[in-house]
């Protein structure tokens, strides 16, 4: 999965950056690459189809429903949010407001607070444009250049490329960048009145899962949104904060 959101965003977004400088595309060439990624990744389907009905799909619809208008104040873009029929413990957004769970996060969560803690993190990847200044960092690559020169040639396997936009590390998210997510979901969760510690309490659940050999299934959310003390130990002082009534929103 992350090869593919890899691939299919680099892909589009050559189209979008060209091989120019200067700042991100304007917000309805984002809404437009996000749209032409959800129309490849819904035709592909690679890990699962898509639902809509049952109680995961009604848990992510009713978190939803009260953290996106929250997300349109500071981005205001077409969000929707679809569930996708997966084991898999994984859940990512794409530029422009198109966001996926898949069902075994869903279940993972204890609590509508959990899942909402969940959401907010990837609505803040959307709302602070982190995809697209990866992606702008990416295309001013080598590498990526490189992978441009060989798609205008064309007729080269599609595995071979998606195998060389694995090794462009640049399109991860920096540890900034979650950081950054924790701080505007924390927001967007206490905004709803959703319960603060809902966000640690979450870590620490995918804190030991890691210690617990949760496999491939889970090392593919946990190499995007990597576990670490530090980030629990932040979660943990915005909701002690909170608490105390001296959070201060970003």
């Amino acid at each position: 999965m992350r090869r593919f959101w890899c691939a299919s965003l680099a892909l589009l977004a050559l189209a979008s950056f060209g091989c120019k400088g200067g700042g991100l595309p304007s917000k309805e060439k984002e809404i437009e690459l996000g749209q032409q990624f959800a129309r490849e990744y819904e035709q592909k389907l690679p890990d699962g189809p898509i639902i809509t009905r049952g109680p995961e799909y009604e848990r992510v619809q009713r978190v939803a429903a009260k953290l996106l208008p929250l997300a349109r104040k500071d981005w205001d873009v077409p969000y929707t949010v679809k569930v996708v029929q997966s084991d898999q413990i994984n859940a990512f957004a794409v530029p422009g407001g198109p966001i996926y769970f898949y069902t075994g996060l869903i279940r993972l969560t204890d609590s509508d607070d959990e899942l909402a803690s969940v959401l907010g993190h990837e609505i803040s990847h959307i709302t602070k444009r982190h995809s697209m200044k990866q992606i702008k960092k990416s295309n001013e690559t080598a590498t990526l250049l490189g992978l441009a020169n060989i798609l205008l040639r064309g007729g080269e396997n599609g595995e071979k490329v998606a195998g060389i936009l694995t090794g462009v590390k640049a399109l991860e998210f920096s540890r900034g960048d979650e950081t950054q997510a924790d701080e505007f979901g924390f927001k967007y969760l206490v905004g709803m009145n959703y319960r603060p510690e809902a966000m640690a309490s979450f870590f620490n659940k995918m804190q030991a899962k890691t210690g617990g050999g949760g496999g491939g299934r889970l090392d593919q959310f946990l190499s995007s949104h990597p576990m670490t003390s530090k980030r629990i130990d932040a979660a943990l002082r915005r909701a002690v904060n909170y608490r105390k009534g001296t959070y201060k929103a970003p």
